[in-house]
């Protein structure tokens, strides 16, 4: 077996914690970072005994000892059992609901959820679907031991780089320290811990704790930051030291690779990073996850590769064989990227690269913007727009806009000056964030809606769209014409989310009794928002400068109907765990405008996470039999990022999917549909229209 070995989170406030619970009776188990609760039912109450989590298999960070002889799941879950070697013995969500019954297996892990979860036991097992539930029944009872991980990633040092870009070299170099595990494994996103963060001073310095892997792998780059921002994420992928060189290429087991081929030098290491990422998901299927990949069912007929070998091999002799097969060959199969990030190349971005590159996303190098004017949309006669007077408005301050170059991936983020038309802006301070987030006292989401405009008061019912998931609890209230003194207070709450209904210029957010200007708030705790209102997007940078995580703002003018639609989708799509970003982009297609509508902070963020791991969105489309043809796509998050699997509770699905676009296309009857549809809350679009699964059947759509 190739070289793997785990390292987990030991800070105590952020392992998960279990407490056991009564009608029904059993054990919750709550993640208090990314505070989702998941709970596990058994016949009679429990007794829970805290277990040492060294004993596992697998990366664990608390666990508990309870006995039993039956565990009913309230979802749909997937559960590999394992033997006392590890290897695999069955895969329930393969066999489409039939029963399975096991001896030997004493490990159990459930997957496809939003926390990572695993039971030993000490009886034979029968498994079985029941409604929408999943059953273990023990054959006696006896003692069972759950183990929790939570997917939060801290990263475990920070290296303090100098303008100079070869230190900026060195420190990338450093990058893949953070890999749990060299073998194909780390193509799982809880296999790749966060790169070291850096920070500007005066020499280069490295703390002991990162020490950077030796892979073999080099990346040669000539010596500016045009070259070694796009190679951070490869880099980090591959464990691989950037060194100085004229040639730009990849070097593995003394094979060359050349990046500066046929197109772009962007282009060529993020082809390279595809192309190796891509065929280490496949070759980990000879490892711990023996599964059914329908991308490898694609690709092996295709192309000359002994997977099992190449899975003991060391990283470098793997990626000089993977480097073998062209890229053209694989690039059907791979599935679309999730994100590219252009970072303006500039040494105050220096900060930003170990955050890209913990996505692993694409990154391009940008010209240095120039100023664009400042565009409106066309107001429809009779429109109610959210903006206040014309003279406030001719005081708006000049933007600066820009319009980046189009992305072959499902998202985009822009790191740099200027505002992204239609994309993310993205701040080093909102990326920091991410990893400083602690767990909060308490254990439930608090959305709070604001309107402060009698005129709006339609849209209140957002209010009704959010907290109906039964995997997480929600605290939702709404309130009218607050004060300037009770919208500051408010912005120093530290709750999840802010939904504000009204009116915002420059000079700052309109309160019943007068202005409040976010440039002379002090404190700002919430820590996501959307402000829907004319011209937000000055205030709104505010609240993401003085402690907010994310926000969707507005460029110009937005008319009230538009406003009132973008509303109420992003709420929906929030509510279900689209990130920030993958909501305003859906939401900006299911009311066909929304332009004006921008993400600013970390857009990977998520109120909450969704309930099967990934987010997903169809197109449904009927055939000339009167089947329904059912296109799913996937969105990842910052939790089940690029490399995570997915398999669908479908009949025609007979493998997983890697996660993120277009997974398959099948042909449904309209009970299959409908069955599909009762799992879970996912949009949809129909003959041009859109549409929630839990607010319509098969038989609506003719």
């Amino acid at each position: 077996m190739s070289d793997l070995s785990f390292s987990t989170d030991t800070s105590t406030s952020s392992r998960p914690r279990f407490e056991t619970i009564s009608n029904p009776s059993g054990v919750l188990v709550y993640d208090p970072i990314e505070r989702i609760r998941f709970e596990l039912h058994t016949p009679e109450p429990l007794s829970l005994h805290h277990d040492n989590v060294d004993k596992y298999p697998f990366p664990v960070s608390s666990a508990v000892t309870f006995s039993t002889d039956r565990i009913e799941i309230p979802k749909l879950v997937g559960v590999y059992g394992r033997d006392r070697d590890y290897n695999i013995v069955f895969n329930r969500s393969t066999e489409h609901g039939r029963s399975i019954s096991s001896r030997g297996t004493p490990y159990l892990e459930l997957y496809v959820l939003p926390i990572k979860l695993y039971l030993t036991v000490g009886s034979p097992v029968t498994l079985s679907t029941d409604d929408s539930n999943t059953v273990i029944e023990l054959e006696s009872e006896s003692e069972v031991t759950l183990g929790a991980r939570s997917l939060h990633e801290r990263p475990i040092g920070t290296i303090t780089v100098p303008d100079d870009i070869e230190d900026v070299m060195r420190a990338v170099s450093h990058f893949g320290s953070a890999l749990k595990s060299t073998s194909p494994e780390r193509s799982f996103p809880t296999l790749r811990g966060h790169p070291p963060t850096i920070e500007r001073g005066e020499t280069f310095s490295v703390p002991d704790t990162v020490e950077r892997p030796d892979t073999g792998v080099e990346l040669v780059v000539p010596p500016t930051r045009e070259y070694v921002y796009p190679a951070a994420s490869l880099a980090y992928y591959l464990g691989a030291e950037v060194v100085s060189g004229t040639s730009p290429r990849l070097v593995a087991d003394g094979v060359e690779h050349a990046l500066d081929g046929p197109t772009t030098f962007e282009t060529e290491v993020a082809r390279t990073l595809q192309h190796t990422f891509f065929l280490d998901c496949l070759t980990r299927t000879e490892g711990l996850y023996q599964v059914a990949l329908n991308e490898r069912q694609r690709i092996e007929p295709r192309i000359d590769l002994d997977f099992a070998a190449l899975y003991e091999m060391p990283l470098e002799e793997r990626v000089a064989e993977y480097l073998s097969v062209p890229f053209e060959t694989l690039e059907p199969a791979i599935p679309k990227w999730h994100l590219t990030t252009d970072v303006t190349p500039t040494s105050d971005n220096d900060e930003v690269l170990p955050f890209v590159a913990d996505d692993l996303s694409l990154i391009r190098c940008p010209a240095a913007p120039k100023k664009n004017p400042k565009r409106s949309p066309p107001a429809e006669i009779g429109d109610f727009y959210r903006s206040t007077t014309a003279e406030q408005l001719r005081r708006l301050p000049e933007r600066l806009t820009v319009e980046p170059k189009p992305v072959d991936s499902v998202e985009h983020a822009w790191v740099g000056e200027g505002c992204p038309l239609g994309s993310n802006k993205v701040t080093l301070a909102s990326l920091r964030r991410r990893i400083e987030q602690t767990a909060p006292e308490r254990s439930n989401i608090q959305i709070r809606v604001v309107c402060n405009d009698e005129d709006m008061r339609a849209e209140g019912v957002v209010k009704e769209m959010y907290g109906f998931r039964t995997l997480v609890d929600y605290d939702v209230d709404i309130a009218y014409d607050l004060t300037t003194d009770e919208f500051r207070d408010l912005l120093a709450s530290p709750i999840d989310f802010l939904h504000y209904i009204g009116h915002v210029d420059y000079e700052g957010i309109q309160c019943s009794d007068g202005i409040l200007d976010a440039r002379d708030v002090e404190d700002v705790a919430v820590r996501t928002f959307l402000l829907n209102a004319c011209r937000s997007y000055e205030q709104g940078t505010e609240l993401i400068k003085k402690g907010s995580h994310v926000g969707v703002v507005t460029l110009s003018d937005v008319s009230n109907p538009t406003a009132t639609k973008v509303g109420r989708t992003l709420a929906r799509l929030l509510n279900t765990g689209f990130p920030f970003r993958v909501a305003l982009s859906i939401a900006r297609k299911q009311t066909l405008s929304g332009y004006e509508y921008v993400t600013i902070g970390d857009g990977g963020t998520s109120l909450c996470q969704p309930q099967s791991g990934a987010c997903h969105y169809a197109r449904i489309t009927r055939d000339d039999d009167g089947m329904y043809l059912f296109e799913i796509h996937s969105y990842v998050n910052q939790q089940f990022t690029i490399g995570t699997y997915y398999e669908l509770n479908l009949e025609a699905a007979d493998s997983k999917y890697l996660c993120s676009g277009v997974l398959d296309t099948f042909k449904l009857t309209a009970d299959e549909l409908d069955d599909f549809f009762e799992l879970e809350s996912m949009p949809f679009e129909y003959d041009g229209d859109y549409y929630w699964s839990d607010d319509i059947s098969a038989s609506d759509l003719c």
